[in-house]
C-alpha cells in the first residue's frame, strides 16, 4: 500500500509510515482526536494489520439481509471485506473517521460528506422558503 491516510472529516490525522508497515498519528494531533479503538492508550503508531482489522469492523456484515444487492451496486461479485473497505473508505455516519486511499479522494466522496452536502442543500432550500 503506497498511500494511506486516516482522516477526521476534512482533516488528515494520521499517515502511512515510510516503511509502509504502520499508521502514524500526525504531529500536533491531540490523542483524544484519534480513534480510541485504534490508537489505544497513548499509542501514536499502529501496525497496519491493526488498521485493517479496525477498518473491516466498519463495514456491513456478510450476513446483512440485503448484502447481495449492495455488493451488486458496488460492482463486487462476492463479499470481500478489504474491497468493501476501499469502496466505502471505512466511513461511518456515527463518527468522523475514514481512510483515504488516494490523493483524489475527498471528504465529499464519503458517506458523511454526501450526507452533509444534502443536509446543507436542504437547509438552504428551507431557508429560502
Amino acid at each position: 500500500m503506497a498511500y494511506l491516510k486516516l482522516m477526521m472529516d476534512e482533516k488528515e490525522i494520521a499517515h502511512l509510515s515510510e516503511d509502509g508497515q504502520s499508521l502514524c498519528a500526525n504531529e500536533g494531533v491531540p490523542q483524544d482526536s484519534l480513534p480510541l479503538n485504534l490508537f489505544i492508550g497513548d499509542k501514536r503508531k499502529v501496525p497496519l494489520v491493526d488498521v485493517v482489522v479496525w477498518a473491516k469492523k466498519r463495514i456491513f456484515p456478510k450476513n446483512r439481509m440485503d448484502c447481495k444487492e449492495i455488493l451488486k451496486l458496488m460492482g463486487l461479485p462476492d463479499y470481500n471485506a478489504w474491497e468493501i473497505v476501499k469502496r466505502t473508505n471505512a466511513c461511518l455516519m456515527e463518527d468522523p473517521y475514514w481512510l483515504r486511499f488516494s490523493e483524489e479522494e475527498t471528504f465529499e466522496d464519503t458517506t458523511r460528506g454526501r450526507a452533509r452536502r444534502i443536509m446543507n442543500e436542504n437547509q438552504k432550500t428551507s431557508d429560502t422558503n
